[in-house]
Parts: structure tokens; C-alpha cells; sequence
């Protein structure tokens, strides 16, 4: 028996579900809980889904956005809890123990009560939703297959990173045959950014600084987020703008937020972002990675 059958057979055995995405949910995360929402409800399971943080503006066109609890409270209410793309236990709900864990990062510390089916090889969290929503015996429709592919093509940066694998185009054909329009979806993704969102990255790029030879680093003050209107989560894919510059290896974005800066890590070559990451009890994937410093931006 497969992972995906063992976790869909507990599934069906439960008629409430909650599905819990990971604080400052990406597309991966809430791409899988929209999935997951949709094929419960489609074999007739009570299901809600949330985390702590509200879903970005930019993925309000999933299906049941509009039904996603921002705050969640950690009464699980009798229901079956299913943790998606959380790695770490204070990543998702605090004070809720999923029963299933499913997730592709290698720093997963495996924390679900009865399953952990964690798989670093795939592109996507959402890879290994798809290869249980099957399992559950839910036939793929346009639903679905559009917050699937969200979740699979944004974490492997539209199928261009280095963990795009021949599964993850195989999996991306099939949800395009079961109705996911990919240029619909780059559409909403990708020119739908806000004036704000436009001008917090003007001043990131502008800031970025080589380190040494083959490293490179830039951040955002909260006077920046005050001052241009953005949101947290416009900083989403930013990182990913500063690797373009040559021959960084390793590029690091801070982000002063709250009472800690939040530093997201991208390396490329036999330099490991998870690595760096975990110095400062982060983690994530080796090329891909983030953690959390608790002094100010002047020290950090």
C-alpha cells in the first residue's frame, strides 16, 4: 500500500476534515488545501481549511478562498487534521496535532500523530495531493486541476527550477487534461501586481549589495511596507528576482517584519541554502530555504 492509499483509506473514513496550510501561505500551500477542500466536499466530507495568516489577495481566485480561516483556532472540533507542505510544527497551527503530515521539504520534523509522508524529490507539496486525491478514487476536475497546478508550478518557478522532475510535467499534463488553463493561471499570478507591491520591490532591488565574490543580499524595512502600502505577502517571489544577478551563488532577502527579520535563502552549485538556513534554526530545501533572527536589522 502506497503512502497516498494509507492516508486517503483514513480519510475516507472520516466525514470531517480540516486541512491546515503553513503561516505565510504560498501557492504550494494553499493550492493543496483548495484541492483538498474540493475533492472532500466532492465525496461529501465536511471539510474546512486555514492557518494563522489571511490568504494573499493574489490567491483569491482559488476555489473556497472564499471559505479559508485566517486565525484558526486550535480546536480541532473531532476532525480528521491534515497538515500540507508544514514543515515544522510552529509553522502551522500552534497547539493543533495534525493527523496526517504531507510535505516535500527535507527539513520536515514530522510531527503528524499517524502518517508522515514526507517526499523531498517532488517539485511540489502539491504532487503528492494529487497521488492521493486519486487515491481517494476523486475523479480530477477543472477545480482541482487549477489548484493543483498553481501549487505545483509556482514552488518549481514554473516548471524552470532544478526539482522540475519528467512526474512533475506528467502530473502538469494531466491537470492541464482535467482543465487547468495554464495561461489563465499566469494571467492571475503574474499581471495582477499591485502599485504598492510594485514600488516595495523597486526599493529591494535597489538595495542589493554583493557579498564577497559570489553571494548577494538586499532587505525591506518595515518603513518600507508602512510607507508603499504593500503587504507582507508581496514580498512572495522577490527572492527569486535577486538570483538573477551574476554569478551569485547564494542570494539572502531580509524582511523586517514584526519583532523578527524573516530572511529567505536561494543558492545554487554545491552550495546548500538549507544549510545556511539551518544555522539559525531554519529550514526548507537545499536550493530553496528560510529562517527566522530575532535582533534588529542593524545587527542581523
Amino acid at each position: 500500500m502506497t503512502e497516498a492509499e494509507k492516508i486517503a483509506r483514513i480519510l475516507l473514513a472520516e466525514p470531517k476534515w480540516r486541512v491546515v496550510c503553513h503561516v505565510k501561505p504560498d501557492g504550494d500551500t494553499l493550492g493543496c488545501g483548495s484541492a483538498l477542500v474540493s475533492a472532500g466536499k466532492k465525496l461529501g466530507r465536511d471539510v474546512i481549511w486555514g492557518g494563522v495568516d489571511p490568504l494573499p489577495p493574489l490567491y483569491a481566485f482559488l476555489p473556497h478562498s472564499g471559505e479559508y480561516r485566517a486565525g484558526a483556532s486550535a480546536t480541532d472540533d473531532g476532525r480528521c487534521v491534515i497538515a500540507v507542505d508544514v514543515s515544522a510544527r510552529d509553522r502551522g497551527v500552534p497547539g493543533l496535532e495534525p493527523r496526517i503530515s504531507i510535505d516535500h521539504h527535507e527539513s520536515n520534523e514530522r510531527f503528524g500523530a499517524e502518517v508522515n509522508w514526507i517526499e523531498p524529490h517532488a517539485a511540489a507539496t502539491g504532487e503528492m495531493i494529487y497521488a492521493v486525491v486519486l487515491a481517494l478514487g476523486c475523479a480530477l476536475d477543472a477545480d482541482i486541476a487549477e489548484a493543483l497546478y498553481v501549487s505545483i508550478a509556482t514552488d518549481c518557478g514554473w516548471f524552470k527550477f532544478s526539482n522540475t522532475t519528467a512526474d512533475t510535467m506528467r502530473v502538469a499534463a494531466e491537470l492541464i487534461r482535467a482543465g487547468a488553463v495554464p495561461a489563465t493561471l499566469d494571467e492571475r499570478l503574474h499581471f495582477n501586481d499591485t502599485p504598492a507591491k510594485l514600488h516595495l520591490w523597486g526599493r529591494c532591488m535597489a538595495r542589493v549589495r554583493p557579498v564577497g565574490a559570489r553571494a548577494a543580499l538586499s532587505w525591506i524595512t518595515r518603513d518600507d511596507f508602512r510607507e508603499t502600502g504593500a503587504l507582507e505577502s508581496d514580498t512572495e517571489g522577490l527572492i527569486n528576482m535577486l538570483t538573477h544577478m551574476k554569478g551569485a551563488d547564494v542570494t539572502v532577502m531580509v524582511s523586517e517584519i514584526k519583532d523578527c527579520l524573516r530572511c529567505s535563502v536561494r543558492s545554487r552549485g554545491p552550495v546548500s541554502a538549507q544549510a545556511i538556513a539551518a544555522k539559525w534554526n531554519g529550514g526548507g530545501h537545499r536550493y530553496a530555504a528560510g529562517c527566522k533572527i530575532h535582533l534588529p536589522l542593524e545587527e542581523g
